[in-house]
C-alpha cells in the first residue's frame, strides 16, 4: 500500500512515523510557517508545500501578505496554496472573506492546488465558486469533509474537487463516505498522530466495498499533484 497524505502541518511529517505514506502536503497556517515549509522541503522531497494564511490567522496578517505569497508562489510551480478558507466560529468573517479570496484568486491565476478549511460558512464558499468558470479551477483539496450530501452535491459539480477525509471525517456523523465517488477521495491526518492512514483507508474501503480503494485514492492524490 502506498499513501500520500493530502494533509498534515509541520509539526507532524507522515512520511517519518507511518511506513506506507511515501509522500505529504504539509500545509502552512500563518506566514511565520512559510520559511519552516521551505526548510523542510530542502530535507525531505516527498513534502509537497502549501502556502497560506488559515482563517483562523487573520488577525495577525500583514498588509503586503499577498505580494509576498505570489512571490513565493512564483519561486516553483508546484508549490500550492494552503490552507485557505473560512470559518464561522472564528472572528471578523468579513476579513476572513477578504484574504480567502485573494489567496484563492492567486491559485486561479497561477493553476495552482487548493488546500480548502471550510466550517459552518459552505453558503459563502460555494457563492465565491460560482463567480468563476469551471474549467478555470484547479484542484481543489476539501480539508476534513465531514458534510451532507446535500453540500458534497454541490462541490461536485465542479471537476477538480477532491474530499479530503481524516479520522473526524471517517467516523463523523454527517459525512457520507458511502455517496462520495471513489475517483474524488483523497486521506489525511491533519497532522494528528493517532490517525493512522492505512487504518483509515481500510474502514472506508470496507464502507464502500471495494479491495482496491487503496490504490484509488493513491492515484487519486497524483491526479491532483500532476493537476490533471
Amino acid at each position: 500500500m502506498k499513501i500520500i497524505d493530502a494533509h498534515t502541518h509541520i509539526d507532524y511529517i507522515t512520511p517519518i512515523f507511518q511506513k506506507d505514506v511515501v509522500g505529504a502536503v504539509c500545509c502552512a497556517t500563518q506566514e511565520s510557517d512559510w520559511p519552516k515549509i521551505l526548510d523542510l522541503m530542502k530535507v525531505d522531497n516527498h513534502i509537497y508545500g502549501a502556502f497560506g494564511i488559515h482563517p483562523w490567522f487573520v488577525e495577525d496578517v500583514n498588509d503586503d501578505f499577498d505580494k509576498k505569497l505570489k512571490q513565493l508562489l512564483q519561486s516553483n510551480s508546484n508549490y500550492m496554496v494552503g490552507e485557505i478558507g473560512v470559518d464561522k466560529y472564528k472572528p471578523d468573517m468579513e476579513k476572513q472573506m477578504d484574504i480567502f479570496i485573494k489567496q484563492f484568486e492567486l491559485a486561479i491565476i497561477l493553476k495552482r492546488i487548493v488546500c480548502l478549511h471550510c466550517v459552518g460558512a459552505w453558503d459563502k464558499i460555494l457563492r465565491v465558486l460560482k463567480q468563476y468558470n469551471k474549467e478555470n479551477l484547479p484542484p481543489i483539496i476539501v480539508h476534513g469533509f465531514n458534510e451532507n450530501e446535500q453540500i458534497m452535491t454541490q462541490l461536485l459539480q465542479y471537476k477538480n474537487v477532491f474530499f479530503s477525509l481524516n479520522k473526524n471525517s471517517v467516523y463523523g456523523k454527517n459525512c457520507r463516505i458511502e455517496q462520495i465517488p471513489q475517483n474524488n477521495i483523497l486521506i489525511e491526518t491533519d497532522g494528528k498522530p493517532d490517525a493512522i492512514l492505512s487504518e483509515l483507508i481500510d474502514v472506508i474501503a470496507k464502507r464502500k466495498n471495494k479491495s482496491n480503494l487503496p490504490e484509488i485514492i493513491y492515484n487519486n492524490m497524483q491526479r491532483v499533484l500532476n493537476n490533471e
